[in-house]
């Protein structure tokens, strides 16, 4: 999340976030005092300076723009918002992706999607994905009360459960089907759930 805030603040977007986007110096739970993740894969990085949009409105990829009007964003300005609400809302995914499945037991996410991909990693990501805007239309609640009657998705449920539901409260906001409504990045770095505030 700081190096997305550090490309929104110099007017980047990374458009491409997921499990593959982020690079870790280390896997070792020896080492995890030391992890480092760093942003990778940049290809679809464009540039929303105000400048860049007024210059030449065909700067962000012909598909977000086309998102971006669908979601009410007309004028250049709402538009450049919605794209960095889409890194945001990109960014929510990833969260759900890294809560559910180090805190599940193997093989737990197999059964909540149909979706057939050779990248295993890849599957559960578009799983995830899926589940939450799929089957659950981005309500995190009624999500919540689905993974809480799975014994092998409690682990991931008791994670998001900390500090009175912080990490399904964060998630909520950025998945906010209202791109206007969704935190920037670094409202999210500072909420309660990123600080350990709930520790």
């Amino acid at each position: 999340m700081r190096g997305l805030a550090y490309m929104h603040d110099n007017n980047r977007l990374h458009q491409s976030l997921g499990p593959f986007s982020v690079m870790l110096n280390t896997i070792s739970e020896r080492e995890g005092r030391y992890l480092i993740p760093r942003l990778r894969d940049l290809a679809f990085s464009v540039d929303v300076s105000y400048s860049e949009l007024e210059e030449d409105p065909r700067s962000l990829a012909d598909g977000l723009w086309r998102r971006a009007t669908a979601a009410g964003a007309f004028t250049r300005m709402e538009k450049r918002a919605f794209a960095i609400a889409d890194d945001i809302y990109e960014a929510g995914l990833l969260f759900a992706y890294m809560a559910f499945v180090p805190f599940c037991e193997a093989g737990a996410m197999d059964g909540l999607a149909l979706q057939v991909t050779y990248s295993p990693v890849f599957f559960l990501d578009h799983k995830i994905q899926r589940l939450l805007e799929n089957t659950f239309q981005l309500d995190l609640e009624a999500t919540r009360e689905y993974c809480m009657e799975d014994d092998r998705l409690a682990k991931a449920v008791e994670f998001l459960d900390l500090g009175d539901g912080a990490g399904w409260e964060l998630l909520q906001a950025m998945l906010n089907a209202d791109f206007r409504k969704r935190p920037i990045a670094q409202a999210v770095l500072n909420h309660r759930f990123m600080t350990g505030d709930v520790l």
